[in-house]
């Protein structure tokens, strides 16, 4: 549950950049991991905080590996 200080930033359409894309940029909000701006589409990272770039990573590298290997085995 988020606190009254972390839903206010989360409210702010300053730490939401990108249009549609719904990137969340927000130093001030403790969490990695926020409902997108509609949470019926789910959560996305907080940009602001360096722990979710590695997020990111983790989650892109098993797909670049997958298709680094496919090319490779033509």
């Amino acid at each position: 549950m988020a606190t009254e200080a972390e839903e206010r930033e989360w409210r702010d359409p300053r730490n939401w950049r990108g249009g549609w894309l719904g990137i969340y940029v927000a130093p001030q909000d403790p969490r990695i991991w926020v409902p997108k701006r509609r949470p019926a589409f789910g959560w996305t990272l907080n940009f602001a905080h360096r722990t979710s770039w590695l997020w990111l990573g983790a989650l892109l590298l098993p797909a670049l590996v997958v298709a680094v290997v496919a090319i490779w085995m033509t």
